[in-house]
């Protein structure tokens, strides 16, 4: 019977895996396998209707807490596409390109990874790919390089989602929650330094007069964007990647500036930034400045109490608060609101933003609650139905009964493979983390090891997802073209340099598990 119950357990993961590969949307597949799950878990595991609501409602709160810092964040990506100011900032700053490999660096690398810390959702390659093509370079390669430089600033990019999905799906305590981040981001620094080097070697045939100083400022510039990232994911990891990009971009300008320029950037570049400086320096200032955060402290946690969950085989998910909780003060909404009027008022005084275009964004933006709220919050129920109900564990008794010990090695293919099938580590994360944990408890391996491999691996997926290279080619297709480069194309290219990564990430894993 439990052999049968844990087989069952696998089907709502497979119904979501085949609708997507069948083209089917995020969203439809993300509620079919909700509905699977809700069966499985009446039919075979016992849990009983209310029981199943209390698991609807704790991963419905997961789902809204997050799309609280993903949708303001998507408004003020939107304000700032409408203004222009993504081109008005990579064209100041490429324009002190002492380089061409500096130039290339900037575009399919620190740019893309910048992005992502605000917007996500494939627009860092689709805004930085149409540069590379306009210095040349093959629309494949362009593609492909920026899947490749961006891919390690995914967990805590789009303001952290993928790092609170993991968080939230895998129940940790707040220990374990400050233990993950860090290693996360250490993890992922090194990430970022390979990306960069893998990105300056496949660039050599685009500049023949390099120097030593170029391959130095891709280890400066990997190790301030690396040293910004694991800083601010102590202070608040939605802001992880976004305090990387901004350092990158900074220490980019420091090091390839032209010899006779100035030390001074110029007021587009600075213009275009500051609601991402301000975001920033805020949500910072809140934990930094010890009268702020005893403020931020103060305001009290909003988070509904549920009660237990039973199931079959004896398992049972405790009674207790929903997770996370929502506080006020240490929530990035309250900053990211601040940072949308900042970036509307700041551009319509630069004469970037007419009120008209203030309007266009937001009625671009309107269609996004359905479009990427629909798909988390079905990810999240999701998630919390397989785990209250036991499906979670059944499986992770199998997995951690027939591979032991090697699990943890396996941690980031296992993410990776759910990011290759749902386009998103967000995706990829809300499935998997509950079983990566629940892998890790009855193989006698740390929880947080293996986690850390789910996000790192879910990260790397980018680079050879479908759903990112398709997002890549139709921004740099040439109308009319018959020899547009496929994905498939694009996939290969990047294979070798992703088993470098997952490798790294193996070996990260291992090693955070002996520790």
């Amino acid at each position: 019977m439990q052999l049968t119950a844990t087989v069952a357990a696998l089907v709502p993961i497979a119904v979501v895996a085949v609708l997507l590969l069948a083209n089917r949307s995020t969203s439809f597949a993300a509620w079919s396998g909700c509905a699977v799950a809700v069966v499985v878990a009446t039919v075979m595991l016992s849990v009983d209707g209310l029981e199943l609501a209390r698991s609807v409602a704790r991963g419905a709160w997961t789902g809204a807490w997050i799309l609280l810092i993903v949708l303001p964040a998507l408004l003020l990506y939107a304000i700032m596409a409408e203004a222009g100011a993504v081109d008005r900032l990579a064209g100041a700053i490429e324009a002190h390109a002492a380089t061409p490999t500096a130039a290339l660096l900037l575009m399919a690398w620190v740019l893309p990874s910048f992005l992502q810390g605000i917007a996500g959702f494939g627009v860092p390659i689709a805004l930085c790919a149409p540069l590379l093509r306009r210095r040349g370079m093959p629309a494949l390669e362009a593609v492909a390089l920026c899947m490749i430089g961006y891919q390690w600033s995914v967990t805590f990019g789009s303001m952290g989602s993928s790092y609170f999905m993991a968080e939230a799906t895998a129940r940790l305590t707040p220990l374990e929650s400050t233990t993950f981040g860090r290693w996360t981001a250490v993890v992922l620094g090194i990430g970022a330094v390979t990306s960069g080097l893998i990105v300056y070697l496949r660039t050599r045939a685009y500049d023949d007069a390099r120097r030593p100083r170029d391959a130095a400022g891709v280890l400066v510039v990997g190790a301030g964007m690396a040293l910004a990232l694991t800083a601010t994911v102590r202070v608040q990891p939605a802001l992880g990647s976004t305090a990387a990009g901004l350092a990158g971009l900074l220490v980019w300008w420091l090091w390839f500036r032209t010899p006779r320029q100035q030390l001074r950037p110029e007021r587009d570049a600075i213009v275009a930034a500051a609601p991402y400086v301000l975001l920033t320096c805020l949500a910072a200032s809140v934990v930094a400045a010890a009268p702020l955060r005893t403020l931020a402290d103060r305001v009290p946690a909003i988070a509904p109490e549920l009660g237990t969950v039973s199931a079959a085989f004896g398992y049972h998910s405790p009674a207790g608060p929903v997770s996370p909780p929502f506080r006020l003060l240490h929530h990035p909404l309250i900053y990211l609101c601040v940072a949308i009027v900042c970036a509307a008022v700041l551009y319509h005084r630069a004469g970037w933003l007419s009120t008209k275009q203030l309007s266009n964004a937001v009625r671009s933006w309107r269609t996004q609650p359905l479009r990427v709220g629909l798909p988390i919050v079905g990810l999240t129920v999701l998630a919390a139905v397989a785990i209250d109900s036991g499906m979670v564990a059944l499986v992770a008794q199998a997995i951690a009964g027939g591979l032991g010990g090697v699990a943890a090695a396996l941690s980031p293919l296992l993410g990776m493979f759910g990011t290759l099938i749902t386009g998103s580590t967000t995706a990829s994360n809300a499935l998997l983390s509950g079983l990566q944990v629940q892998v890790a408890a009855v193989a006698g391996l740390a929880p947080v090891a293996l986690l850390v491999g789910q996000t790192a691996g879910g990260g790397v997926g980018n680079a050879i997802a479908p759903a990112v290279a398709t997002v890549g080619l139709s921004s740099v297709a040439s109308p009319g073209s018959t020899a547009a480069p496929t994905v498939g194309a694009v996939l290969r290219r990047n294979l070798g340099a992703v088993i470098v990564l997952v490798v790294i990430n193996i070996a990260c894993v291992i090693a955070l598990n002996l520790r």
